[in-house]
């Protein structure tokens, strides 16, 4: 059974918090806002494995500050079409304990809720690297080609670019927070 991602929201953090994601329609200006400010991220975020989290944490931060709307960092699990890449035991997994401790090698993956649109800051920094799952790498270079960078669209619109997120677990301020103090020494 799929979980909602509002409920997913409710859990973390309140029930209005939730409600208000379940109504929050981007304008315009917010979503050319989501772009830009996903752009700079990439300019200024360096290249790193295993940076999802940080990045999804670093992006989420300025798009609050940036667009004062409800945003999300929400991990789980991501496939392309029946490959899992990432999380193969989300469903048994203790997600708020896998953001208690520094984990690089944590299996999952993390990305951006801005309203209903997906906003995937790391998946094409992640495809491209050596170390990357070949089933990725191989399917990011043949549909996408080299130089992406940011991927966003409905659940519905990834899911035709061959991307599934299937959402676990939505990551608290002060775990966002965490990432994000703890990205602060690769931009020294």
């Amino acid at each position: 059974m799929e979980v909602e991602l509002s409920d997913l929201i409710a859990l973390s953090h309140t029930a209005a918090a939730a409600e208000t994601y379940r109504t929050f329609v981007p304008t315009d200006a917010q979503l050319r806002v989501l772009a830009d400010t996903g752009r700079d991220v990439l300019l200024h975020f360096p290249v790193m494995p295993a940076a999802c989290a940080m990045m999804s944490a670093f992006y989420a931060a300025r798009l609050q500050t940036n667009t004062h709307a409800p945003v999300y960092v929400v991990a789980g699990a991501l496939s392309i079409g029946t490959t899992c890449l990432f999380g193969k035991d989300a469903d048994a997994r203790d997600w708020r304990s896998a953001f208690s401790e520094s984990n690089p090698s944590w299996d999952g993956h993390c990305w951006v809720m801005f309203g209903n649109l997906i906003a995937d800051i790391s998946i094409f920094r992640t495809a491209y690297p050596q170390y990357t799952p070949p089933p990725l790498a191989r399917y990011v270079a043949e549909r996408f080609g080299r130089g992406r960078g940011l991927l966003i669209g409905t659940a519905a619109e990834t899911g035709k670019l061959g991307f599934h997120y299937k959402p676990q677990y939505v990551l608290t301020e002060g775990q966002i927070t965490a990432l994000i103090s703890g990205a602060r020494p690769f931009f020294l």
